[in-house]
């Protein structure tokens, strides 16, 4: 301290000091673990396209994430940033135990984080120190200070992971060798406006439907069924958000049978019809 006192310099401008930039403030935090493969795997199914950002810290147990049709490995001490409304889903998980931290929130402007897009991170001394401080603050009464001093740690974490992501340097980490999941997103991109089904895809990959089945349950954790589904309202979620096709078009678009359909199975999974979810994004 008195080291320090010492070596202050009198400012040359009384008017400009450090930080004139504006950074912006995480809202709306959420902290939560995961501690195994089926509720990792199965809430995944759950969390459809939103608007938040979902930061991903492994603690322990290797796996995949899925990023739109990236497929990234995710190993212990890394961080990853899912952006909001990123398809995301994730596999080969090392283990049935595992222990991956999660911090969700908001943020505007989202561009702020758009250095850390589809990039696994290797989390230095600083990152891990501060990650430790935002979890302390968690458990602390949630009273305004509290809040504020939250929210203040958050913003220190993720600048400090945007100085762990240059350090690592720019290229998106490889992607693993070819695997089943990443298989089904690719040919489900590929065949966009197209009603896919289990047969479809067995007979492009070369199993037998009842085998596809087995084989996707076992490394993907839910059944290919409801994944498919999962991925068609996706797809037309952000189609939705993003173009101004017609609610039929977007049907045809997202491959679902009929507009009909479509229109009921998205309400019944998103509790919005898609007139009604496409109108309420512009009421945000």
């Amino acid at each position: 301290m008195k080291e320090s006192l010492l070596k202050l310099i009198e400012p040359p401008d009384y008017f400009s000091g450090i930080g004139k930039s504006q950074l912006p403030t995480p809202t709306n935090v959420i902290l939560f673990l995961r501690k195994t493969k089926e509720m990792l795997q199965q809430e995944a199914l759950q969390n459809r396209s939103h608007h938040r950002f979902v930061l991903a810290f492994n603690l322990e147990t290797e796996g995949h994430v899925h990023l739109d049709n990236l497929a990234l490995p995710f190993n212990s001490g890394q961080a990853l940033l899912i952006l909001p409304y990123q398809f995301h889903h994730f596999s080969q998980l090392a283990s049935s135990k595992l222990k991956w931290l999660f911090c969700t929130f908001e943020l505007e402007p989202r561009t702020f984080l758009e250095p850390l897009r589809n990039r696994v991170i290797n989390t230095g001394n600083k990152t891990r120190q501060t990650m430790k401080d935002l979890l302390n603050e968690w458990h602390q009464p949630h009273a305004e200070l509290q809040a504020a001093q939250l929210q203040a740690i958050l913003l220190h974490l993720l600048l400090s992971l945007k100085q762990d992501r240059q350090a690592s340097g720019t290229d998106i980490p490889p992607e693993p060798q070819d695997n089943l999941l990443r298989t089904i997103n690719r040919l489900m991109d590929e065949w966009r406006g197209r009603t896919v089904v289990v047969t479809d895809l067995a007979y492009a990959i070369g199993y037998s439907e009842s085998r596809l089945r087995v084989l996707f349950k076992d490394t993907a954790g839910i059944p290919l069924g409801s994944y498919i589904q999962n991925y068609r309202i996706n797809r037309a979620m952000a189609l939705l958000r993003t173009s101004t096709l017609s609610i039929a078009d977007v049907a045809e678009e997202a491959g679902f049978g009929s507009p009909q359909a479509f229109s009921r199975i998205f309400k019944k999974k998103t509790g919005h019809t898609p007139r009604s979810y496409r109108q309420s994004l512009h009421l945000n």
